[in-house]
């Protein structure tokens, strides 16, 4: 692969998804009704400013491309829009071939990609192969739930594999935050509906925090109680709290629950306080193998990310913290 001919065909790849048709956005959201159009334009969006000459430049600096080329077989997920597109271009960076076995939630808009980029360099055609069965693959990507991972693991035991579980995301509050970065953290916990493993689930809070204003700082989201999928979530979960007399706050469209699970279903949130900076340290610790990212300001958590920026990921912040190109080119 020549790299230098692969960054412009990403940049055009950028400039394409910058103005998505609306034929193609009318479908993706009739296909998968959790794809809103805002959300859709969203990841569009994100995607045309992550793939710019500077960052793919970045991003592929220290890429081994002498490696004798593979059927790569890539289990796509569909939660959010265009998920697993980060897999695709990693694939075809290294010189492999892309075996692409696209989630029925996400068949629109990757559909659209893969056609975009042999439209720009007609080479992909012969580099990308959408599928059902892998049985050629060499190697294999899987996204899924822990369930799924052991199948993939059983299925796939004799190929190579780089397969990705549940995680979920954390916050953790100063108690000093401003009312913009709450309303940040908004986006970190609501954007495509929470059902991305970046979106906040949990948030680590000091007892002297001004809950209300972190209540009132999530209403920028109130909007969601009317997507009957997320509505009908948020019901059920309220219902079971209810006739379960289980302890819990309800702000009209989410339910927040003091406790210290990781995750949280979708429409709920869960909080715990703590009273010092080793109890923030050792939460962590303890959950590190299922966490993806941390949004936070305090001084303990080292290597957070601002307040807002969860859903924006720089081309080199892989799923599971694990470097898709060295796996791809070891």
């Amino acid at each position: 692969m020549d790299t230098n001919q692969y960054i412009k065909d990403l940049q055009l790849l950028g400039n394409k998804l910058k103005e998505l048709p609306e034929s193609i956005l009318h479908s993706a959201q009739i296909h998968n009704q959790w794809f809103s159009p805002q959300f859709i334009k969203l990841a569009t969006q994100n995607w045309s400013i992550a793939l710019n000459e500077a960052d793919i430049t970045t991003w592929l600096k220290d890429l081994n491309i002498d490696v004798k080329p593979q059927n790569v077989g890539i289990i796509m997920a569909g939660n959010i829009p265009l998920v697993g597109l980060h897999d695709l271009v990693s694939v075809l960076a290294v010189g492999h071939k892309a075996l692409v076995k696209l989630s029925s939630n996400d068949e629109i808009l990757m559909k659209y990609v893969i056609s975009s980029l042999i439209e720009i360099n007609p080479v992909y055609a012969e580099r990308i192969e959408i599928t059902e069965r892998l049985n050629s693959a060499e190697m294999v990507i899987a996204t899924g739930s822990d369930n799924s991972a052991r199948y993939f693991d059983y299925y796939f035991r004799d190929k190579k594999t780089l397969i990705r579980k549940n995680r979920t995301s954390i916050a953790v509050l100063t108690g000093n935050e401003t009312k913009e970065d709450l309303e940040a953290l908004a986006d970190d916990i609501y954007l495509y509906y929470g059902l991305g493993c970046r979106n906040i689930t949990h948030v680590l809070m000091p007892r002297n925090i001004d809950l209300h204003a972190f209540y009132t700082a999530l209403d920028k989201y109130m909007d969601h109680v009317h997507h009957h999928k997320f509505y009908n979530n948020y019901m059920y979960h309220k219902s079971i709290l209810l006739m379960n007399l289980t302890k819990h706050y309800d702000n009209g469209f989410m339910i927040f629950q003091e406790k210290e699970a990781l995750g949280a279903p979708l429409a709920t949130l869960n909080y715990h306080y703590y009273d010092n900076e080793a109890e923030i340290v050792n939460y962590i610790a303890e959950n590190s193998e299922q966490l993806q990212c941390i949004v936070s300001q305090h001084p303990a958590v080292k290597g957070a990310l601002p307040f807002g920026t969860s859903q924006s990921p720089a081309l080199w912040h892989y799923a599971d913290n694990i470097d898709t190109l060295a796996f791809l080119s070891s």
